[in-house]
């Protein structure tokens, strides 16, 4: 009878007589499970190319491409009308306190924190409001709170007092009032992106005068709807950089509005993904990069490099153990995860430590 086929790492090497059972996919001496008895007396160890069988995690992944960039662009606008005539550089970080644009060479409208915008002028009097309530919680967390200041929406005389002490300290008139031409509510700290307002131009008040987003930067992804099931809210992902530096981040939302494709495109969603604390980041205003997002993980799992892999002519894979004595066996193994060059592998009779036949 002719001694069967094996097909190894691309090749077709002839296999000991009786070593391939014909039709069944098993190895000739094998145990259940997969384990085969020693083949023909073979080359001591020291004379082939082997690899260590390792216990490890093992994981695939998608890459995904994003853009790095600053969260959130909007425009501050003029809170009454002016002449611009002083704006901050591009880059600037304007922090709760700090001074926005000037107009008519005195009116410096500064930032406060706030989910809603100033409708109306500030002073005693006033009815309750949101608008009051952000007020004083801006006030105080300046430091400028009298003792028994109260925050909530309504205006007392310890508001006033308040307001009095930022007035003294920013150099405006101390009568207790506020307009638009004093603060200017946004939800944080801003990072200006370009003027909207030439110098000298005169601005009506709504008017935009800077660009500016959030100082925070973020991840964006348009993401092929038929591929959300790839990420999730609180998942953790690798971001590449350019120049190939990794750092880490969290999905935060998936959008949950799709944007049809142009031309046939795919339609997408958008995914917003925050990179942890402490990461170093290129100075660059947005750059491509990638994600990498871990599709499925097995930890404490046998690995073998993929080229150890021999296919079986009937189907079927199996590794060429070599035994510290020299002696050769072939261990017939069900394949995993395949990861940076190497595969998963289990079967009776393989261990981590075992070393297996690798192509020279």
């Amino acid at each position: 009878m002719k001694a069967p086929l094996v097909a190894a790492a691309g090749l077709i090497v002839l296999v000991a007589a009786g070593a391939v059972a014909a039709g069944t996919g098993a190895l000739d001496g094998f145990v259940p499970g997969g384990s085969s008895a020693s083949t023909s007396p073979s080359p001591a160890a020291a004379d082939l190319a082997t690899a260590t069988v390792e216990r490890r995690a093992m994981q695939t992944a998608a890459d995904l491409d994003g853009n790095l960039e600053y969260e959130a662009s909007r425009p501050v606008t003029a809170g009454v009308a002016g002449t611009v005539t002083r704006l901050p550089d591009d880059g600037t970080i304007i922090e709760r306190g700090g001074v926005l644009f000037e107009l008519g060479g005195k009116v410096r409208p500064r930032l406060l924190y706030g989910e809603r915008p100033a409708w109306r002028p500030f002073g005693p009097g006033m009815s309750d409001g949101a608008d009051v309530l952000q007020l004083e919680e801006n006030l105080k967390a300046l430091g400028f709170a009298p003792k028994g200041l109260k925050v909530n929406r309504h205006w007392d005389s310890k508001t006033t007092e308040a307001v009095k002490r930022w007035q003294k300290a920013t150099g405006r008139k101390r009568d207790g009032t506020l307009d638009g031409g004093d603060l200017t509510f946004l939800p944080g700290a801003v990072r200006v992106a370009g003027a909207k307002a030439e110098l000298g131009a005169m601005v009506a008040p709504g008017a935009p005068v800077l660009g500016a987003t959030t100082a925070r930067r973020v991840v964006t992804l348009a993401l092929s709807a038929s591929r959300q099931d790839l990420v999730a809210p609180g998942q953790a992902v690798t971001i590449e950089l350019p120049g190939g530096a990794e750092v880490p981040g969290h999905v935060r939302e998936i959008g949950r509005v799709a944007t049809a494709g142009e031309n046939g495109a795919a339609t997408t969603v958008p995914v917003t993904i925050d990179i942890d604390a402490g990461a170093t980041l290129p100075d660059l205003d947005a750059a491509p990069v990638t994600v990498h997002v871990v599709t499925e993980r097995h930890d404490d799992v046998l690995a073998v490099p993929v080229n150890a892999l021999v296919a079986l002519l009937e189907g079927g894979y199996a590794v060429e153990v070599v035994a510290p004595d020299g002696s050769r066996r072939y261990v017939g193994v069900q394949t995993g995860l395949f990861e940076d060059g190497r595969v998963e592998v289990s079967g009776d009779g393989l261990a981590a430590g075992d070393l297996v036949v690798v192509p020279r």
